[in-house]
């Protein structure tokens, strides 16, 4: 009758934990990992990142589940999905520098016509060819042009 009990009260107990975590909120954490050696094949470095998740997640399908996309190229980290325990799990482990909430963001690009001057209510297209439209925007005065990678 004891290992009975044992059982049971042990089944129950895992039962709890599982429910807990699997509702736990999960959200977008970013798993930063420092620079490459130039050691590691593309492969090796994503092998890295899922032992990271597999640990925390307890199998090699939810890690892979989980993540969100792996920066192998300039960075070394990756993005997953996370709840806040999972997280500080990752962040105490060898070789991670940092792990943090990815934050929303938005890309303002609604003003880039004010930005070069080429604002639609002072300006008529079929009015303009490559020399007029170069006039318009200062020839690029003071214009920076640039890309913002938001991993998607």
């Amino acid at each position: 009758m004891n290992n009975n009990h044992f059982s049971i009260t042990s089944l129950l107990l895992l039962l709890i934990v599982l429910l807990a975590s699997a509702t736990a909120p999960r959200k977008v954490y970013i798993v930063y990992l420092g620079e490459h050696s130039g050691e590691k094949t593309i492969q090796d470095i994503e092998d890295d990142h899922h032992s990271y998740l597999q640990y925390v997640k307890g199998s090699k399908e939810e890690a892979k589940a989980s993540i969100i996309y792996s920066y192998k190229h300039v960075i070394n980290g990756f993005s997953a999905l996370l709840t806040p325990q999972e997280a500080a799990a990752i962040s105490k482990m060898d070789g991670v520098i940092s792990v943090f909430e990815s934050q929303e963001s938005r890309v303002h690009t609604t003003r880039s016509w004010d930005f070069i001057s080429l604002l639609e209510a002072n300006f008529d297209p079929t009015q303009a060819n490559g020399e007029a439209l170069l006039r318009r925007a200062n020839y690029g005065k003071d214009v920076i042009v640039g890309v913002l990678d938001t991993g998607n």
